[in-house]
């Protein structure tokens, strides 16, 4: 992405998940020696640079600050494991339904006619001119401004067996989600049929499913 050209993506497949075999998890926040206020900060910083709507925040900073607040709930089996997963890195991590992305994911620079359906909305809208959006299969949009805002076309449920996981390095500055990374699939590893790893970065923002 030429506006990000650093960026580096962690991921992870999962397919023939077995949900319901999952053990139950609330996500909690570890000892770190890292500065989580000054990270949230540098996040925050970088969204205000990057176009598209001002109130979008990275997902990193909304868990921690729920963790804190002692607010945050469980919400679904392989949602908390994710959630988890970006608690330890210190990294943002998104996780989508596979079967709904359409054969691919892509980060990449919107045009600002993309569909996208908000998370629990009815009616859908359209990302920013130039905002960084993750995309699925005929550029439909499945998340805003990195790990903002998600689709809810394309989100986990119970549902769901094949997912595929993802977190972002805008730079050498922020944490890479690969702790968390190896950590979720040690979890899925005895409920999954087959793994995957990959990456993705400025080069390469696209991944066939």
């Amino acid at each position: 992405m030429g506006r990000l050209p650093q960026m580096r993506v962690a991921g992870l497949i999962a397919l023939d998940i077995d949900s319901a075999a999952l053990p139950p998890l609330l996500p909690a926040l570890v000892d770190t020696e890292r500065d989580v206020d000054a990270l949230l900060l540098r996040w925050k910083q970088l969204y205000l640079e990057l176009p598209g709507d001002k109130k979008a925040r990275c997902s990193l900073e909304y868990l921690v600050k729920a963790v804190r607040k002692d607010k945050l709930r469980s919400i679904l089996p392989l949602v908390d494991l994710y959630n988890q997963a970006s608690l330890i890195s210190l990294a943002p991590f998104g996780g989508e339904d596979i079967r709904a992305l359409g054969g691919e994911l892509a980060l990449d620079l919107a045009l600002g006619d993309e569909p996208f359906l908000p998370l629990g909305r009815d009616e859908a809208e359209n990302p920013q001119p130039g905002e960084a959006v993750w995309l699925g299969g005929g550029r439909q949009v499945v998340c805003r401004c990195l790990n903002w805002l998600e689709s809810d076309r394309f989100k986990l449920t119970e549902r769901s067996r094949d997912a595929v996981f993802v977190s972002e390095r805008p730079d050498a500055d922020f944490p890479d989600g690969e702790a968390g990374m190896d950590w979720l699939e040690a979890r899925l590893r005895p409920h999954a049929g087959r793994l995957q790893r990959f990456r993705l970065d400025a080069r390469q923002p696209l991944f066939r499913l």
